[in-house]
């Protein structure tokens, strides 16, 4: 079992959940899929809380940006947008607070308290920590407050200070435009949908990247896993986990490789009549080569249930030899000896959770997932 010290943190659009990867199991009996063993927990609904927010961790601190509100007597109609309303003291119906809680603290749920505003609100906001700072940015949105200006602020938690920042080119985005938000060095890079675009932190500018057009592809390919910069992640609709070799010059599918579920979590779905949203899976940075993943999902009661494992990777050295990764495509799987392998994946921790009833159909997918060291 892995050793590791920290939390992963996850959130459907209900609720946020922090657990100790290393005391996952699986235990699954008799059909009935045990509780989840959370460090801590919030549902947003019965705290006041916004949903879909951003989130960063800074030392003992979980920082909450952004979201809105959503009216309770709204979660069970399927065929319309998430109803919101403003809290009673008469803010914006998006949120432009800025909370935090202290991850130290003995008590089980998240003790989130509001610290400061930014300028405008944000909802479903993209947030990354550089240097210190948290940089948010809105995201897309049905609403149009999400747009109001600035989309793009930075906010210091040592001075509790936020600062606007210049607007991003690419606003407002089309609904179709999926946005990859990421750092190197000094620089911030957002991808849109067929564009890459860099923010210098030292200058506070904007640039397109006007031949990286090609290099977009690779995004496409899925979850780029941390150490490597060439192998990506993807699972499929029947929970096949493919791992993809890009080319780093052409940045085109070199090599593919299937993974399937080693047999212990396969059967514990199977006697829980679990059914999981693969294609909805959220992977997390858990660090160099290693790598956590979290599908949201439901059993015959309609619980909502979640099954996370985690996983270190490791390329296979040239020549290639034949090797047991613990997700193994082998002969008993249709797979021929002479397959050539390029990844192994080792299994960490695994584990199938009931969070209990879905307050609402639209509770399916795992909206943000997140691993913080050393807590």
């Amino acid at each position: 079992m892995s050793k590791e010290k920290g939390l992963l943190f996850f959130g459907t659009a209900f609720r946020l959940v922090a657990i100790d990867p290393t005391e996952m199991r699986i235990v699954v009996k008799d059909g009935k899929v045990p509780p989840i063993p959370a460090r801590k927990s919030v549902n947003y609904l019965d705290a006041g809380l916004p949903h879909c927010a951003g989130y960063a961790v800074q030392g003992s601190n979980l920082y909450m940006m952004g979201g809105h509100w959503m009216r309770k007597e709204a979660l069970d109609d399927p065929r319309k947008i998430p109803n919101v309303e403003s809290p009673a003291d008469g803010e914006a119906v998006i949120n432009s607070n800025v909370y935090v809680a202290d991850l130290t603290t003995k008590s089980m749920e998240f003790e989130f308290s509001a610290v400061c505003k930014t300028n405008a609100p944000k909802n479903k906001p993209k947030v990354l920590e550089v240097e210190s700072k948290l940089y948010v940015m809105s995201n897309f949105s049905h609403m149009p407050e999400s747009y109001d200006t600035p989309t793009f602020e930075v906010y210091d938690p040592n001075t509790n200070i936020v600062e606007a920042l210049p607007e991003p080119p690419f606003f407002p985005p089309a609904f179709d435009d999926q946005r990859w938000f990421g750092t190197l060095g000094e620089k911030i890079f957002v991808r849109t949908k067929n564009l890459l675009y860099c923010y210098k932190l030292e200058t506070k500018r904007w640039s397109l990247i006007p031949t990286a057009t090609r290099h977009i592809k690779v995004f496409r390919l899925g979850f780029l896993v941390p150490g490597f910069g060439d192998v990506f992640l993807k699972f499929h609709n029947n929970g096949v986990l493919w791992a993809y070799l890009a080319d780093p010059i052409y940045v085109m599918p070199m090599e593919d490789q299937e993974f399937k579920l080693e047999e212990e979590a396969q059967k514990a779905m199977i006697e829980g009549k679990i059914h999981l949203q693969w294609d909805k899976a959220k992977f997390v940075r858990m660090g160099k080569f290693r790598v956590g993943a979290v599908v949201a999902g439901e059993d015959m009661d309609k619980n909502l249930v979640v099954f996370i494992f985690t996983f270190v990777a490791s390329k296979v050295d040239w020549p290639r030899s034949r090797v047991d990764p613990y997700l193994l495509s082998d002969e008993a799987n249709g797979v021929p000896k002479n397959t050539s392998y390029f990844l192994s994946l080792t299994c960490l921790n695994m584990g199938i959770y009931n969070l209990g009833p879905r307050p609402s159909l639209q509770e399916d997918a795992i909206v943000t997932a997140f691993f913080a060291e050393n807590l």
